[in-house]
């Protein structure tokens, strides 16, 4: 199996070998399109400068001259009429060379060795020290001579040389590890995307379970992970639905008996037959609750119903008209008779019900509740107290399950109203948003 390290150490590797290739073969094309014939050209220009020199200056005399070019930063070689050589500066690595080309050479055609040198990956003219890579050409005297410049007077093209390839090797480089680094980098973003899923119960998708790295092998024990939570999840609901399903006949008989206590009873005993009755109910209210979520988990409804807002609402608050008459709180709605939700009416009478009776009992005696309905950018229901208000701990956990907050509810709720109501709003494509403040109130906006 490859591992990740070596996965990376490898890529590092083609990156560098890749970039060194191609900055090299770049470095090359440029010498020989562009600074060979520059090069070339500097050394006609001073050998015909020279042998204008040689006769104008120099008495002809032409050891004089050759020292001088020679310690002017040149290496020559230099034929006479009897085909002696004689060498001046650094000496060549080959000396071998055409007869054809010295008798051309001798006949007044000046040799372009430096020029014509042939395109060679691995080795540059500029760096072939031999005798077929100069310029030749004849002197009056009939002298021939064979010259270019030294490496010690080539210091200026081999900076530039060493400056483009390594100006190409870092630029290749660095784009090649950033492509490759995009590579490594994106299974990672994707199991990013899978933690984020698993904690919205969401199943992930997409993980990269065919890789033989790693990142495959995390990938695989993730997707085990979130398999084994989702079974996990699964038989839990299952327990709560079930459990929840027992309790609620005798729970709906204990009622009944409760109710008939408080009729026949006095004093003391109607007081715990009272309350009796009331806890029984709340933990009926509870188990109905617990089903709802465990049906909404297991099985969401298909919501294709045609729902009139205000309609649904008004017959919510007409269901709790009793506890505002209760507290003395006046409802104020302005909901346009048009707006429709293609929703489950049962479930979305839950949802005004649960922030309604939210808001009741958080509200001051004599307040007032605002519901509120914005169409842009989409349908936004707002229910606005002026109650208690909460903290910013119960901000943060109001829509989690079992969470009572002080603030935002009494002893009265389950815990289970505003987390069912979330998690309808998910099965909606919306969600939840609050602005709340200690002694001011609380405004819910339910998000369509």
């Amino acid at each position: 199996m490859k591992t990740l390290y070596t996965r990376i150490i490898v890529t590092m590797f083609l990156i560098l070998l890749l970039s060194g290739a191609v900055s090299l073969l770049f470095s090359n094309v440029a010498y020989y399109r562009w600074w060979q014939p520059s090069y070339s050209e500097k050394t006609e220009a001073v050998a015909n400068g020279a042998s204008i020199y040689f006769e104008q200056h120099t008495d002809e005399d032409a050891d004089a001259f050759y020292l001088f070019l020679a310690a002017a930063g040149y290496q020559l070689v230099v034929i006479d009429s009897t085909d002696g050589l004689r060498r001046y500066g650094g000496a060549f690595r080959d000396e071998t060379i055409s007869d054809n080309v010295i008798e051309a050479v001798r006949e007044g055609t000046p040799y372009q060795g430096m020029r014509d040198f042939p395109f060679h990956l691995f080795l540059l003219g500029l760096f072939d020290n031999e005798l077929t890579n100069t310029y030749g050409f004849a002197l009056d005297n009939g002298d021939i001579i064979f010259i270019r410049p030294d490496l010690s007077a080539q210091i200026r093209e081999l900076h530039l040389f060493v400056g483009m390839f390594f100006a190409l090797v870092t630029l290749l480089a660095f784009g090649l590890i950033a492509i490759s680094t995009r590579s490594l980098v994106r299974p990672l973003k994707t199991l990013t995307k899978a933690t984020t899923s698993v904690a919205m119960r969401k199943e992930p998708e997409h993980l990269p379970i065919e890789r033989q790295d790693e990142i495959g092998t995390l990938a695989r024990q993730f997707q085990d992970m979130s398999n084994t939570i989702n079974q996990t999840e699964a038989r839990q609901r299952r327990f709560v639905s079930n459990v929840s399903h027992e309790f609620q006949s005798p729970l709906t008989s204990l009622v009944g008996y409760a109710e008939k206590l408080v009729d026949g009873t006095d004093g003391v005993s109607n007081e715990y037959a009272r309350v009796i009755e009331q806890e029984t109910r709340r933990l009926s209210q509870l188990t109905k609750q617990l089903l709802l979520l465990s049906r909404l988990d297991e099985n969401p409804p298909i919501l294709v119903t045609k729902v009139n807002v205000l309609q649904s609402v008004s017959e919510v608050i007409q269901i709790n008209a009793f506890l505002l008459d209760q507290k003395g709180i006046a409802v104020i709605i302005d909901i346009p008779n048009d707006v429709e939700l293609t929703s489950d009416p049962v479930l979305l009478a839950q949802v005004w019900n649960n922030v309604l009776v939210n808001a009741i009992h958080a509200s001051h005696d004599g307040g007032t509740i605002q519901i509120i309905c914005t169409l842009e950018p989409h349908v936004t229901i707002s229910f606005t107290d002026d109650g208690i208000g909460m903290d910013e701990e119960t901000k943060q956990h109001l829509f989690d399950r079992f969470y009572r907050g002080d603030t935002a509810r009494t002893s009265r709720g389950t815990g289970l109203g505003l987390a069912i109501t979330s998690d309808i709003l998910d099965l909606h494509g919306g969600q939840i948003t609050l602005e709340s403040s200690e002694g001011i109130g609380t405004t819910i906006h339910l998000h369509f």
